[in-house]
């Protein structure tokens, strides 16, 4: 079967952000051995469509680029190192720190992509072995990191389902231009107009 692409979109930080993410693997790699992902670049996953017909998917990004454009760009904050709930393995990440703001941005692009919440973050070591990650957590545990990058695009990847070439390539970036101040005004009006329709079913009483 042939004519299948996988499809994944992320948020890419800027280079100085993936050498740091890549002097941690180094040293995790030293520590416990080779892993899967180690060379990897840093990124944010937002969403993976895994076996996909480029004929049908692909023009749905031309669509969405259209209502992603719109958002602005951010600027987050790495904010130390956490895992998730425990389970067979470990993932250790970089934490995001979490704001009213980024909150809502977050929400608004997974908006757009159809995408369930999810925290954001930034992979180190994925599903690493619970007897090497005792090892290793401890060196990330109380660690701090805490760096500012911004986020000015969303990065499509793509590679073929079947077959030999499952290495991840570039497919598109869409721009984010919108600005901020505009989603404020837009907030503004919302409220305004939910007050103007609560009076509207108000019972006078005199």
């Amino acid at each position: 079967m042939t004519g299948y692409k996988d499809y994944m979109i992320i948020l890419s930080p800027p280079a100085h952000i993936n050498e740091h993410v890549k002097k941690f693997r180094q040293s995790t790699a030293r520590l416990i051995g080779d892993f899967e992902g180690m060379h990897g670049k840093a990124h944010i996953t937002i969403k993976q469509l895994p076996r996909q017909k480029p004929v049908w998917t692909e023009p749905l990004f031309a669509q969405m680029e259209k209502e992603l454009s719109l958002i602005e760009p951010i600027t987050l904050q790495i904010n130390g190192f956490a895992t998730f709930l425990p389970t067979d393995f470990t993932t250790i990440y970089a934490a995001i720190r979490s704001t009213p703001g980024m909150e809502d941005w977050f929400k608004r692009l997974r908006k757009c992509l159809s995408e369930k919440k999810a925290v954001p973050h930034i992979t180190i070591a994925r599903q690493i072995p619970n007897e090497l990650a005792k090892k290793l957590w401890p060196k990330f545990k109380d660690r701090p990191w805490n760096i500012e990058f911004e986020i000015n695009r969303l990065t499509i990847l793509q590679r073929e389902t079947y077959g030999y070439d499952k290495v991840w390539k570039h497919y598109r970036d869409i721009t984010f231009r919108g600005d901020a101040r505009l989603n404020v005004l837009m907030d503004k009006k919302k409220v305004v107009r939910e007050v103007r329709d609560v009076d509207k079913n108000q019972i006078s009483l005199f």
